[in-house]
């Protein structure tokens, strides 16, 4: 046991599973979860790999003319 500052004990844990249900409980909706995942994953991978993407090509519009004005704009215009 680790003590404290003052020399005294420190205390014992709250909450301690001896029976082992709860990590047997998460054992038993870990796996499913986790090939669950696993299964995702790999067809995420798989796409991702294995697939030409034959998407068009973004087309960007052409900037418009750029028509300089007859000079600075006065303020009386």
């Amino acid at each position: 046991m680790a003590e404290s500052r003052q020399g005294e004990p420190a205390p014992a844990p709250v909450f301690v599973d001896q029976s082992g249900l709860r990590s047997r409980l998460f054992r038993r909706f870990g796996w499913p979860v986790s090939v669950v995942g696993a299964i995702l994953a790999a067809a995420m991978g798989s796409s991702l790999i294995g697939m030409q993407s034959d998407a068009p090509a973004m087309g960007i519009p052409p900037k418009p003319a750029y028509l300089p004005a007859w000079g600075p704009l006065s303020p009386s215009r």
